[in-house]
């Protein structure tokens, strides 16, 4: 009878270590589809990540486990240390020995690191998830625990497991029975100002009668409480004083609810704030003995600077601490979303702390350096053809401090374009255009206001630029000069962003060289531009946007308007500037969605839709060339070159500028992550422009019928995205239908390389 048992139990044993060497299925019974994809989801057994229903990332982990052999790896060690024991005993000089030594530690640790992460290959793919009844065991109470916070305090979650030759699948039986609600809500507080500050803001509690019982909802009020209570001075509140009690009734399914704050006695006071210490300095600043740090006060704010030169009365506007005042916490995350906008300082700590009975605040901020120069590099190129490489090198110093809080940015750009310079021209040019650009911005606005209403702007984050630019193009038969001006003011409000642009200026003069060859060409005219515009940007609610500098919005709509050539007729400047200048008057209108839907932690699906119009004011007056629309090329259709196609159905020459007064475009794009810095795309481009003049062409014209005169074009492209901050975008697309609606021959596609995603 014992050996029976026994070989029964060798005979189960043996039979859970196959099992345990075999993929698992698990099946949820008993619950809906909402609830059914949040289990799955807090599963140990997530599934692996796919690219086009293929686990990649699981492929590279076995291709690199069947090439981990830890015994060779302990044979390499042993190598390394006999030969570096060799060198080390030869070596003359103790730096050598030094140097051999610390070359011997750092091969082993790396090899020691492959014994215990596995090779380069394991790292950067996902281990494969086997059968454990362990993990069985942990999932039913991950399911019942997730169950209980939704509400369902009576769940009872079962498993089965059924084991078959390459697989062990596994279902759970659960059985959610009765929903509790939440019967009544009270609180329990001894200290009278606290329960009449909490009574005053019943309406905001999350917590509400006849809701279903939510865990997080007690998690958030929680919060809501202690944010509450940290606002109005009470400055040792945290998590261990506030609490809540519920009483269930089995009978009724519902639950009583009592709120309960015990905050002890000596700590029930509300605090003012004592000082605010305000540190500018940096480690170098201390390092250097020939720096003098000084401290100094302004508007009772005490700051700690190394220098003079520091605008202590801007920065104390944007700092709404003050001594005196009650404790708040929402002031001082405020604060710290102020001080990080002026985009003046590289890190920015706050540290309040109680000291000699009083509260000092210390906001320590430390400085960027005062000039700091960069270099970007962008640009693009088409079917890795040099003839079409338009790389771009900008040098942009960074000066800070210019006037107050004021940063002043000069960029100086090289850009290589090409084109064709004439209509007979059978080869592409290339040009270098040279451009230079001065950017003041100071976060206030400047204009005639008092210091009051100034201080209470702070509150929308003002700030005023002023851009100033010049740029210059040449070719053999012509060369272009252009400069522009523009004042700008900005705020925001929630999830608004908003753009003001009062007064904007554009000064293009073109100039023949060639004589003989401008015939055929068509010249652009002399022109002066004013113009006067504002942008409104609505942002998906991001409330730590500041703490992730790097993150991506979930959706974004933007609209524009802008109106040209008013100043210019006001001003009077036609009877000013020479006859030969061409002189413009439009309305613009441009609207964007953008919207980034996270399937998974490496599945992103982007997409965006553009429209926009620019129209004369009157049936006589034209639309600024500048302010037209143009299709095609990175972050447009793809699948042609700019300005290759369009307006409409317009299939003449492409060798001169073809723009459009309307723009309709879609773009939608599968993003996955591969492996490493490595991201894969799918993507479908659709769109065109159109001519809104009666004199145009009619092939050109916006007409009923203009969904015929879409371009569509779709791809697959690789980009290496090193942490969002340098994204390498490569394309290749295939026209999928052209705007004449004429079937395509044969495919011809088109490789776009480019810096940055392209929306």
């Amino acid at each position: 009878m014992v050996i029976t048992y026994i070989m029964q139990l060798l005979l189960a044993m043996s039979w859970l270590h196959a099992a345990a060497a075999l993929p698992i299925k698990e099946v949820i019974i008993g619950v809906n589809t909402k609830h059914k994809e949040a289990l799955y989801k807090h599963s140990i057994y997530q599934p692996h990540a796919t690219f086009l229903g293929m686990p990649i990332e699981k492929w590279l982990y076995q291709w690199g486990q069947n090439h981990h052999n830890i015994e060779k790896i302990k044979n390499e060690i042993t190598s390394i240390q006999q030969a570096y024991a060799y060198r080390i005993r030869k070596a003359v000089r103790e730096k050598e020995k030094m140097k051999h030594i610390a070359k011997r530690d750092r091969l082993i640790k790396r090899k020691k690191y492959a014994i215990a992460n596995g090779n380069r290959l394991m790292r950067m793919g996902e281990k494969p998830l086997h059968y454990d009844p362990m993990y069985v065991h942990h999932n039913e109470k991950i399911f019942l625990n997730y169950l209980h916070a939704k509400g369902y305090l009576d769940t009872e979650v079962t498993s089965k497991t059924d084991f078959k030759k390459k697989i062990v699948s596994v279902t759970y039986y659960i059985k959610p029975k009765h929903l509790y609600r939440i019967a009544s809500t009270s609180l329990q507080i001894s200290h009278k100002p606290i329960r009449e500050l909490l009574a005053s803001h019943h309406d905001e509690s999350l917590v509400k009668i006849g809701c279903p019982y939510q865990y997080q909802d007690f998690v958030n009020e929680q919060a809501r409480i202690i944010n509450l209570l940290s606002d109005h001075g009470y400055f040792e509140c945290d998590e261990q004083y506030v609490y809540f009690k519920a009483n269930l009734s089995e009978a009724t399914h519902t639950i009583d609810v009592t709120t309960i704050v015990t905050i002890p006695e000596a700590t029930v006071h509300q605090t003012k704030i004592g000082r605010v210490v305000v540190d500018l300095t940096t480690q170098k600043d201390y390092q250097c003995s020939a720096t003098p740090l000084q401290t100094k006060t302004c508007q009772s704010l005490d700051f700690l600077v190394p220098s003079d030169r520091y605008p202590l009365d801007d920065l104390a506007r944007k700092i709404p601490l003050r001594p005196g005042d009650l404790y708040n916490k929402s002031k001082i995350l405020e604060t710290y979303e102020r001080l990080y906008r002026i985009a003046t300082f590289e890190s920015i700590s706050i540290l309040p702390k109680i000291e000699a009975e009083q509260l000092v605040i210390y906001i320590h901020a430390k400085p960027y350096e005062r000039v700091r120069l960069q270099t970007e590099l962008g640009g693009e190129c088409v079917n890795l053809n040099l003839k079409r490489l338009r790389p771009t090198i900008k040098l942009n110093t960074a000066i800070r401090r210019v006037g107050g809080l004021g940063i002043l940015h000069i960029e100086a750009s090289i850009a290589l374009r090409e084109e064709f310079i004439t209509k007979a021209a059978t080869k592409l040019v290339q040009h270098i255009a040279y451009g230079l650009r001065g950017k003041f911005t100071t976060p206030r606005f400047i204009c005639c206001l008092p210091e009051k209403r100034n201080l209470m702007l702070e509150n929308f984050n003002p700030s005023t630029s002023i851009d100033i630019g010049y740029s210059f193009t040449k070719n053999p038969i012509y060369s272009n000069k252009k400069i522009d001006a523009a004042l700008n003011y900005d705020w925001s409000s929630k999830q608004v962003a908003y753009e003001f642009s009062p007064f904007k200026v554009v000064f293009d003069y073109p100039k023949v060289i060639d004589e003989t060859k401008i015939s055929q060409l068509k010249l652009r005219a002399p022109s002066f531009l004013t113009s006067i515009g504002c942008i409104a940007t609505i942002r998906a609610a991001t409330p730590t946007l500041y703490l992730n500098a790097l993150d991506r919005y979930k959706w974004m709509v933007s609209i524009a308007i802008e109106h040209g050539g008013l100043f210019e007729h006001l001003a009077l400047f036609k009877q000013i500037l020479p006859k030969t200048f061409q002189f413009y008057r439009y309305i613009k209108i441009d609207i964007g969605y953008r919207h980034a839907f996270n399937f998974t932690t490496h599945t992103t699906l982007a997409c965006q839709t553009k429209f926009g119009m620019a129209r004369g004011y009157t049936t006589a007056d034209n639309v600024h060339p500048d302010k037209q629309y143009a299709i095609g090329g990175h972050g447009s259709v793809r699948a042609w070159d700019r300005q290759m196609i369009g307006p409409g159905l317009y299939q003449g020459d492409k060798k001169e500028e073809q723009k459009g007064d309307l723009l309709l475009l879609g773009n939608i794009e599968l993003r996955q992550k591969l492996m490493g810095y490595l991201e894969g795309a799918l993507f479908l481009d659709i769109g065109n422009t159109w001519r809104l003049s009666k004199d145009a062409p009619q092939s050109m014209q916006f007409y009923r019928d203009f969904y015929k005169s879409f371009a569509l074009g779709g791809g697959f492209g690789l980009r290496l995205n090193f942490y969002n901050t340098f994204v390498l975008c490569g394309d290749l697309a295939f026209p999928l239908r052209r705007p004449s609606g004429k079937a395509l021959q044969k495919l011809q596609p088109v490789f776009n390389l480019a810096i940055g995603y392209p929306f």
